[in-house]
């Protein structure tokens, strides 16, 4: 759900302690302090939405500057990753006694799990994803390596994704179910690309290849195309392969792959109560509406239609929904 907080909400002398409330809110606790200016007129304003399993924002405000402490960490029960886009100003960043000075269209990734420091010395716009930890690790092995990296945007792939992140959150507030899906499919493959060409830790054992393998499959649901041969193209490895990594694992590719278009079938009709189960079909990879059906029907013994109704009634109740 799409959520705006501009500071011209409250009156001026309230202003950036609001600012403040909201970056709190939208991301977790740190401390912030304006530059060169009263706080009384601090300009300022958070945008913010959730695209699957990962937030998005956009935060443009006065310069200030940002601290996270050992006492924030410690206020934060699970500690995102974030990665922040600089798209409108200049900026010095700072963890792990590493600092580095982001220009227009450099990115650098953070981790709310240790502190940090942030300056922004002039009016700025930085697109900030929030992932969780799982996620990350779904796109490297060690994502640590990268905190206090500047990813240039002069270089081609850093840039593709920059200003494909600078495209999305100018349409922020009219992104829609199903391209939400497709969106953070594409953020997330070019996000896991640029990691994985900067990957210092060379090739990753049987069990994170199938990790990374079911995490792309969560990411493609949408596209009717998904199977062995695209996945094994992804990455680097043949057919066979994929398929021996999900036998050892207890279940067949196939039924995997249905399995997770199911869950997102469920979640989109339970979320999204005003969207056609055509949509729906389409947006989670089935080939039709009555394909989705069928299958829908083997897996929870209700049609969609019927699974929606259930929603709808005042005493619904569904046995399977976990």
């Amino acid at each position: 759900m799409y959520r705006s907080f501009p500071v011209t909400a409250v009156p001026e002398r309230e202003r950036f302690g609001y600012f403040c409330a909201v970056v709190d809110d939208v991301f977790c606790p740190m401390q912030l302090q304006a530059r060169g200016r009263s706080c009384d007129y601090f300009r300022g304003c958070v945008e913010a939405t959730d695209i699957g399993s990962v937030r998005l924002a956009k935060v443009s405000a006065s310069p200030c500057e940002v601290t996270r402490f050992a006492g924030d960490v410690a206020r934060l029960s699970e500690a995102p990753y974030l990665v922040k886009f600089q798209m409108k100003g200049e900026s010095h960043w700072s963890q792990r006694n590493k600092t580095v000075h982001l220009t227009p269209g450099d990115f650098v990734i953070a981790s709310m799990a240790e502190p940090y420091s942030l300056q922004l010395f002039d009016d700025f716009e930085m697109p900030v994803l929030a992932l969780t930890s799982r996620t990350m690790h779904t796109l490297t092995r060690d994502p640590d390596q990268f905190l206090g990296v500047r990813m240039a945007a002069e270089e081609a792939d850093c840039g593709l994704l920059s200003s494909f992140v600078s495209q999305v959150v100018a349409r922020i507030s009219r992104l829609q179910e199903p391209m939400i899906s497709r969106v953070e499919a594409n953020i997330l493959d070019l996000l896991g690309g640029v990691l994985s060409a900067r990957n210092a830790h060379g090739a990753v054992s049987t069990a994170q290849l199938l990790g990374q393998v079911k995490a792309y499959i969560g990411n493609h649901l949408h596209d009717q195309r998904l199977g062995p041969a695209m996945i094994a193209a992804a990455f680097t490895v043949s057919k066979r392969h994929i398929h021996s990594l999900f036998a050892a694992d207890g279940m067949s590719l196939g039924r995997y792959v249905r399995s997770r278009r199911l869950d997102a079938s469920r979640r989109m009709i339970t979320h999204n109560p005003g969207m056609s189960l055509t949509d729906v079909a389409l947006g989670c990879g089935f080939y039709d509406l009555s394909h989705m059906s069928r299958c829908f029907r083997q897996q929870y013994d209700v049609t969609p239609r019927d699974f929606r109704a259930l929603l709808e009634a005042p005493t619904a109740a569904d046995p399977k929904r976990s």
